[in-house]
C-alpha cells in the first residue's frame, strides 16, 4: 500500500508539472500576440492561474490571468510597468495561439500602472515652465520657473493634487510659494504660478481594456490604480 501511495504521489506530481508546463507555453505564446495587438516594445509576462490549466484551456474559460507589461508608450509618455490581474477571461486558446482572436471578454479585473519620476520628467521636459517633481521628507512638490515683476524668473513650488479625467491624469498645483523663501508672490501671482505649474498627462488607450480609476504620487513614482469590469478587449487591430 505504501509503495502504491508513493507511485500515485509521483504520478500526481508529474501531471501537475505537465499542466504547469502547458500553462507556461501558452503564456509565452499569448504574450507574443499581446505584444503585436497592443503595440508593446517587448513581450509581456502572461501567467495563467488556477489548476488544472488544461481543463480551463479546453473550456476556453480561464479563472484568472496575470499580465505584466514594461516600457509601455502612450501619448509620448513611457509607462514603467503595468501589472494587470484579469478574472473570468474567455478565449479559445487554439485561436489565441494562432492569432485568430478578435475580441476577449473579461468579467472583471484590476491593474496598477507605474510611471517613474524619471520618465515623467522626460515627458514634462517638452512643457513650458521647466516643471519638475521634487520629493522632500516623504512629500512631493511641483517646482517650476515663474517670472515675478521686479525680481525676475525664480523657482516656485506648490502642493500637487492628482485626479482622473477620462483618459487623462490632471495634476493641479496649489499653495504656491517661492522655493527659496524670498516671497514676492501676491494672491494674483500665486494663482498664475499655480496655473502655470499644473499639467495633464495623457494615458490614451491603456492595454488590456483597463480604465484608470485613481492616482497617487508616491516617493518614487506616479501610481495609477485601474479597473476592468464587463469589458471586451479588442485585439483585432
Amino acid at each position: 500500500m505504501r509503495r502504491l501511495l508513493i507511485v500515485l504521489a509521483i504520478l500526481v506530481g508529474i501531471l501537475a508539472l505537465a499542466d504547469r508546463g502547458a500553462a507556461v507555453v501558452a503564456g509565452n505564446s499569448t504574450a507574443t500576440q499581446i505584444k503585436i495587438h497592443e503595440g508593446l516594445r517587448e513581450d509581456p509576462e502572461v501567467r495563467f492561474r488556477g489548476f488544472p490549466f488544461l481543463t480551463q484551456a479546453v473550456r476556453g474559460k480561464f479563472r484568472s490571468v496575470d499580465i505584466t507589461a514594461r516600457d509601455v508608450v502612450r501619448g509620448g509618455l513611457t509607462i514603467d510597468r503595468i501589472d494587470a490581474h484579469l478574472e473570468g477571461v474567455e478565449v479559445d486558446l487554439g485561436d489565441a495561439l494562432e492569432g485568430r482572436v478578435t475580441a476577449v471578454p473579461v468579467r472583471d479585473g484590476e491593474a496598477t500602472v507605474r510611471i517613474t519620476y524619471g520618465d515623467l520628467q522626460s515627458f514634462l521636459a517638452s512643457k513650458p515652465g521647466n516643471i519638475r517633481l521634487v520629493t522632500r521628507a516623504g512629500q512631493v512638490f511641483v517646482v517650476s520657473s515663474f517670472g515675478i515683476p521686479g525680481i525676475g524668473a525664480v523657482d516656485v513650488e506648490g502642493t500637487p493634487k492628482v485626479s482622473i479625467a477620462g483618459r487623462t491624469i490632471r495634476v493641479t498645483v496649489s499653495n504656491v510659494r517661492t522655493a527659496d523663501g524670498r516671497g514676492g508672490l501676491t494672491g494674483a501671482l500665486a494663482t498664475q504660478a499655480a496655473t502655470r505649474a499644473s499639467f495633464t498627462i495623457p494615458l490614451g488607450d491603456l492595454p488590456f481594456g483597463i480604465t484608470a480609476a485613481s492616482a497617487t504620487l508616491t516617493d518614487t513614482a506616479l501610481v495609477v490604480e485601474a479597473t476592468a469590469e464587463g469589458i471586451v478587449v479588442d485585439v483585432s487591430r
